[in-house]
């Protein structure tokens, strides 16, 4: 019976490929979607501001208005609007849809990674790195901040996935000379590009290390990679750049979308290195470099609690061990292209975090190096069997214990600390979820709300969790407080209604959004004021609409030439000839910068009555349209709005409205005409 020698070989290979390969694999998938999946439409709660403008994409597109670029949260790449949409058509317009896309993502990056283990460093060469793969997976599947990050619907999370894929396959090619091989990994760098900003490194990383492969090679006379597989590299890169054309197109023509972003954040902009460069680039890089060896961690919440180190002590010494075993192999291995990979792929990944100074250690900017990290932990692992000299089950049980003390911890971090120790209100805009339950509740057809935007984070930084939540049948209008445009846009979206409801934010980036009051002014001279409703990140304000309601800026032609000590000069005001007591008084003021201040100067409105006594006050920092102090006015007129609350016992009369320009902190006032405090108009009140 010679067929049973061949059966039994037969399904001796099937079990050793089952044990080897597809066993492990299996368990390393399901842990990662044991981390990734469960309670993924009510842990994050809430809808982060990002998240949600990712949604407002994807939208766009579910509603036929394909784009490759948004302007959003300083722009977003296109791939993730464009992938999402099978689960939008499965599961609604939802949270859950938008976090299924970063759970899929983060399971295919464990995926990915194992796939890039076994051909960056194949065990048919390499022995001792038989559970290389299955551990670099492993430390990815169990990682609490790509757990943390992948339960976040945020574009980012299919770098990883994509990154690796494209760095597998081109190691592939080196090993198989096959066309296909590169042609793939041209497919997946250039697609790369679509996702995330930290993806335009991965073309330097494969450029750099050729380059410097094909130094040392002539340095040893051996052939170089570069000039082994030229014709396939160049198919890689023709491919990339023909993926790559459309983007390129978009950005030659919008150039300043390229770098909008990089630049708000990037180390050379004064803002971030507040002018020590050098200072602040050393501290960026050691507290990145720290949060591989368990120093520092990621101060942001969002996802992580904050401080804690990507790596935990156990996995950062196999890590540091991991680079050791690269150092070594790279001096006296045969073949050591795949070690100075390494050498170059980690820290070129580390760029987009270190250039951008902001929140360092940023965990999400690291992205890009989380398939190296953790097929560096492996090797440092795999080395720690080997000096061991443990036999092949007690390094399945090394291996189970490691990760096992790892799952467990990730596990009491995120679901238990993190889930209820963290304070998520911010984080995941759980207040918008509360304005979204009370303007869903109201059934209003002359109701409209109404939200201030603040002008200097512009028309794109809406709170898109509220438009991605919203599906009530009230409307809502975006007000960005324009001295240009405001009037128009509240007159338009007053139109119709005999109410409004405004949301006064008192915590969120837009709290400051009518820091000049010019929708206050407005507001109160168009409109009765009814109640404030206050809650924890906003107050609701409602007012009924007067009959002639025009929402118009006065004309501020009641000329003077005051000028205060030779840097300011407050050329026209307007004062309403007549009041009321109990209303607010309305004034507006014209100023003109004559010279450089140094201060940010205060105006003091106050209404004084014929004794001389002050019956009302307002205090408030001069500011430009822009939100600028004094000391940053350009060379123009800036117009000022203010209310005076009028008591309501009062008694009849002229009144005098003066003003005060005063030094914020010594509160010594600036002269002018020989007076600190001048009178600018004279008002009636009338009963």
């Amino acid at each position: 019976m010679l067929w049973r020698p061949g059966i039994t070989i037969i399904i001796f290979k099937i079990y050793h490929c089952l044990l080897k390969y597809w066993i492990p694999l299996l368990l390393v998938t399901l842990i990662a979607i044991a981390f990734r999946f469960p309670w993924l439409d009510s842990l994050p709660p809430g809808l982060n501001f990002d998240e949600a403008g990712d949604g407002m994409a994807a939208l766009d597109v579910a509603q036929g208005h394909f784009r490759i670029w948004w302007p959003i949260g300083g722009g977003k790449e296109p791939f993730m609007a464009y992938a999402v949409q099978p689960l939008l058509w499965i599961f609604g317009t939802t949270p859950l849809a938008l976090r299924l896309y970063g759970a899929l993502m983060g399971v295919g990056a464990v995926l990915a990674i194992y796939f890039l283990a076994r051909q960056l460093l194949p065990v048919e060469d390499n022995p001792d790195l038989a559970l290389l793969p299955t551990i670099a997976a492993l430390g990815l599947a169990t990682a609490f901040w790509h757990v943390a990050y992948s339960r976040i619907a945020f574009r980012a999370l299919a770098s990883p996935l994509v990154e690796a894929l494209a760095l597998a396959f081109l190691w592939r090619g080196f090993r198989t000379a096959k066309w296909l091989d590169f042609l793939l990994s041209g497919f997946f760098v250039g697609g790369a590009m679509y996702i995330y900003l930290t993806d335009r490194f991965t073309p330097i990383v494969i450029g750099l290390f050729l380059v410097v492969e094909a130094v040392l090679a002539w340095r040893i006379k051996r052939p170089a990679l570069l000039w082994q597989y030229w014709p396939k590299l160049a198919g890689l890169g023709g491919i990339a750049l023909l993926i790559f054309i459309p983007f390129g197109l978009f950005f030659a023509q919008n150039p300043a979308a390229f770098v909008e972003r990089a630049g708000t954040v990037s180390i050379f902009n004064p803002t971030m290195n507040h002018g020590d460069f050098g200072g602040t680039l050393w501290q960026t890089v050691l507290t990145t470099l720290g949060t591989f060896i368990a120093l520092t961690g990621d101060p942001n919440s969002l996802a992580n609690i904050p401080g804690k180190p990507e790596l935990s002590p156990l996995l950062a010494f196999f890590f540091i061990l991991g680079w050791g075993m690269v150092g070594q192999a790279f001096y006296l291995s045969k073949d050591n292209s795949p070690y100075l990979f390494l050498l170059i792929w980690w820290p070129t990944m580390l760029l987009p975090a270190i250039l951008a100074p902001e929140g360092a250690p940023h965990h999400l900017r690291l992205i890009g190096t989380a398939p190296a990290t953790y097929i560096l932990v492996g090797l440092g692992i795999c080395q720690a069997i080997k000096k061991l000299n443990q036999a092949k089950y007690r390094s399945y049980l090394l291996v189970g214990l490691i990760f096992g003390l790892t799952a467990s911890q990730t596990y009491h971090d995120y679901f238990i600390r993190w889930a209820n120790e963290v304070n998520h209100d911010m984080d995941f805009d759980l207040y918008i979820k509360t304005l979204v339950q009370q303007m869903s509740a109201e059934n209003d057809p002359t109701l409209a709300y109404i939200i201030p935007m603040d002008l200097r984070a512009a028309q794109e930084a809406r709170h898109y969790s509220l438009d991605f939540l919203y599906r009530g049948k009230t409307p809502f209008s975006y007000i960005v407080v324009d001295e240009a445009t405001v009037s128009a846009s509240l007159r338009q979206a007053a139109h119709g209604k005999n109410r409004l409801k405004v949301v006064r934010w008192t915590a969120d980036k837009h709290h400051e959004a009518d820091a000049k009051e010019m929708i206050s002014y407005l507001l109160a001279t168009n409109t009765q004021f009814v109640k404030r409703d206050s809650f924890a990140v906003y107050d609701v304000e409602t007012y009924h609409l007067n009959q002639k309601a025009d929402f118009t800026l006065p004309t501020i032609n009641q000329p003077l030439a005051f000028t205060f000590e030779g840097v300011l000069r407050l050329d026209a005001v307007f004062v309403p000839p007549t009041a009321l007591p109990g209303q607010l008084l309305p004034v507006a003021l014209t100023f003109a910068p004559l010279s450089k201040m140094n201060t940010d100067y205060k105006a003091s409105l106050r209404l004084i009555n014929a004794a001389g006594q002050r019956i009302a006050q307002k205090d408030r920092q001069l500011l430009h349209n822009y939100h600028q102090g004094t000391s940053l006015w350009p060379p123009e007129t800036v117009n000022e709005y203010y209310l005076l609350a009028v008591p309501p016992q009062i008694p009849s009369g002229q009144y005098t409205v003066t003003v005060v320009i005063y030094h914020p902190k010594s509160l010594a006032p600036l002269m002018a005409a020989g007076l600190a405090e001048l009178p600018i108009g004279a008002v009636q009140l009338t009963p």
